[in-house]
């Protein structure tokens, strides 16, 4: 199964065969009309990118399109779009997601305001030399180079010289290497079998997306790696912490060398993962991080967890709770969000084949993934100063 999205003026997209996760059961081919999807009837089900969709190199925004909470295409994103997408779906509070919006349209070049009615009279030209009005942007436009879009990623190859956007494939590999930066090792890993002379980011501009490997996902249904560690239950609890990050951000920086990542894009880069870090947090014997599991899933193939159900474990908590800690989110970080008063929760596997989707139950607060972001940074600079 060949990738086969082509790049027209509205960016890059897809045909329905390439972008389904490798082994996933079939989708009726359909085009996801006013950012809709047809084919679900689930408001967040999750739904891989169709024919004429935008999708970017930055898991969490593609991981909100395909579950629908930013219109499904990926066109036509305001700051208002994206806000509520970002409340909704990782429980960033008011303040975070005032800054992550206004940075990522900053970060393009773009202005987040956009008045009704008005802004078809300030319209902007793209890079690829489309028009787009002022104060709406796309995913596509979100991956330009070097904006808020960084070399060094854990699953994207970096941008090849002379070209404004990265490749979209997902380097499978990759996502398998990240299991062995966990410490404790994890049973039943084995490092990939890659010829280091012959590893794609030894050469970061070795691939061109199309050449890089089949499909644009990859697979928890046919990577054997994938398979193991997302399908079995038994590893939901081996979680990654912050000093985990860090040694996978630091394996990657040191991958690119001797190029190195600018302050700001090292941040950026800290900082994306430090918000998946508190949206999943979890305590299991001393250790508190996110599942493993989870993390494979949605940077391999940019979905939400499905969580095992069962009378006799900890579930997550429902939509409506979510709904009712953002009614009393008052705007603020005051370095403390709903898990200052409530630790990490233990959560127990289960072998149940029933099954719900994730839902964040705490907010996460600017102040909150700062601490972390500096908990990350504290070991890759350890790292790299040996």
């Amino acid at each position: 199964m060949q990738a086969s999205g082509s790049v027209s003026s509205a960016g890059t997209t897809f045909s329905t065969t390439s972008t389904l996760p490798l082994g996933h059961p079939p989708v009726n081919m359909h085009e996801h009309s006013n950012g809709a999807c047809p084919v679900t009837r689930e408001k967040h089900a999750y739904c891989p990118p169709q024919k004429g969709d935008v999708r970017s190199v930055c898991p969490a925004l593609n991981t909100m399109a395909n579950h629908g909470y930013i219109p499904r295409d990926g066109r036509n994103l305001t700051f208002g779009v994206l806000f509520r997408g970002l409340k909704a779906c990782y429980g960033v509070s008011t303040t975070l997601g005032v800054v992550l919006v206004t940075g990522g349209f900053l970060g393009i070049g773009r202005s987040p305001i956009r008045i009704p009615y008005l802004s078809n009279l300030f319209r902007v030209k793209n890079p690829d030399g489309s028009v787009s009005p002022s104060g709406v942007i796309d995913l596509h436009l979100i991956g330009l180079h070097n904006g808020i879009e960084h070399d060094a990623s854990l699953v994207h190859l970096n941008t090849q010289p002379g070209k404004k956007y990265p490749p979209l494939k997902i380097q499978d590999t990759w996502v398998s290497e990240l299991v062995g930066d966990i410490q404790p090792p994890v049973p039943g890993y084995t490092p990939p079998d890659v010829d280091p002379s012959s590893k794609p980011h030894s050469d970061p501009h070795s691939q061109s997306e199309s050449e890089s490997s089949s499909g644009y996902y990859a697979s928890a249904y046919t990577v054997p790696v994938l398979q193991k560690f997302v399908n079995d239950p038994t590893y939901l609890n081996v979680l990654v912490d912050e000093a985990d990050v860090g040694r996978m951000r630091a394996r990657r920086q040191k991958d690119i060398l001797p190029m190195k990542l600018n302050a700001a894009h090292a941040e950026i880069a800290r900082g994306e993962m430090s918000i998946i870090l508190g949206v999943w947090s979890r305590e299991h014997e001393g250790k508190t991080g996110i599942p493993l599991a989870w993390l494979l899933q949605w940077l391999s193939e940019e979905r939400l967890p499905e969580v095992p159900i069962s009378t006799s474990t900890q579930t997550p908590t429902p939509e409506a709770n979510l709904e009712s800690s953002e009614n009393s989110d008052s705007g603020s970080d005051n370095g403390s969000d709903s898990t200052a008063k409530t630790k990490a929760s233990t959560w127990k596997p289960t072998s149940s084949t029933t099954t719900m989707l994730w839902r964040p139950k705490r907010k996460q607060t600017l102040s909150n993934v700062v601490k972390r972001s500096k908990a990350i940074r504290a070991v890759t600079d350890a790292i790299a100063a040996r």
